[in-house]
Formats: C-alpha cells, sequence, structure tokens
C-alpha cells in the first residue's frame, strides 16, 4: 500500500463558558475536524481520553473526520486566596469518520459514543494553569467502557 506521509486538514474549536450563579460555571466545547481521507491506519484524528472523551481510553480509534461536543457544570466547593476546589459533572459525545470512509459516516449511530461522568479539581491559584484533575466517564450506551482520567489543566 502506498500510503502519503502528509495529510492537509481543517479544524475548528468553539468555547464557551459562562458564570449563571455564584460558584457554578458552565462550559461547552465543539470540535469540527476534516482531513484528507487517505486510507491509512495513521490517520490525523486520535479517539482518546486525553482531547475528545473522557473514559474512552487511550488513543481508541483513528480518523479522518471528527465532530466531538463537550459540556460541563464546574462547581466550587471550596477557594482561598492560594488554592480552590472543583467539582464537575460532563457530558462527551463524539464521533468520527474511519479512514477512506464516506462523510456519512460521521451521523451513523454506530460511529457514536456518548459518555457521562463526574470530576474533582485541584486548583493552585498562585501558579497559571496549575489544576489537577481526575474525572470518571462511562459510555451510557456499553456501560463496561469507563475509566479514569487523570490531567493537569482543565480538560478544556
Amino acid at each position: 500500500i502506498d500510503v502519503p506521509s502528509r495529510f492537509v486538514t481543517v479544524s475548528f474549536e468553539g468555547k464557551r463558558f459562562w458564570r449563571p450563579f455564584d460558584g457554578g460555571n458552565i462550559a461547552i466545547r465543539l470540535r469540527a475536524a476534516l482531513a484528507t481521507n487517505t486510507p491509512s491506519p495513521f490517520a490525523p484524528f486520535v479517539l482518546d481520553s486525553k482531547v475528545n472523551l473522557r473514559g474512552v481510553g487511550n488513543r481508541v480509534d483513528r480518523g479522518t473526520a471528527q465532530l466531538v461536543l463537550n459540556l460541563e457544570y464546574r462547581h466550587t466547593v471550596f477557594h482561598n486566596d492560594k488554592f480552590a476546589g472543583q467539582v464537575v459533572v460532563f457530558a462527551d459525545l463524539g464521533t468520527w469518520r474511519n479512514p477512506g470512509g464516506e462523510l456519512k459516516e460521521l451521523f451513523e449511530s454506530e460511529q457514536f459514543r456518548e459518555f457521562l461522568g463526574v470530576g474533582i479539581r485541584f486548583i493552585n491559584k498562585k501558579v497559571f494553569r496549575s489544576t489537577l484533575r481526575l474525572d470518571y466517564g462511562v459510555d451510557i450506551a456499553n456501560t463496561n467502557q469507563r475509566g479514569f482520567v487523570f490531567g493537569v489543566g482543565q480538560y478544556f
């Protein structure tokens, strides 16, 4: 198989944050991406817990197009001058096109993954972007697919 070493990609990522009341934060992220549709095991977009769907695992699948929607409600449970803590409830939804597949795959039910979960955040207010997070997500269509995600920084 002659596989080109480059993909042409176009992506959009929109984020919105707002505070409906004191202590509560709502965050939403929409990511849409499209790449050259070459049948390759090295497609440019990765379905994983780090970037897309919390709980799905590490590099579950690759694709040449993706749609991902992440929703979070973050509630601050404590804060002072140096530290803060938050609890998080989230929903992550995503779909992708397999390499060499058709664009309509993005809208086929077997390509959709829907995760619900909870998490905690520990924030050091004196150091920029020093948030430690722990999330636990469960696939609502297949409850055997679930897992913890540990990271530094807010998920988005």
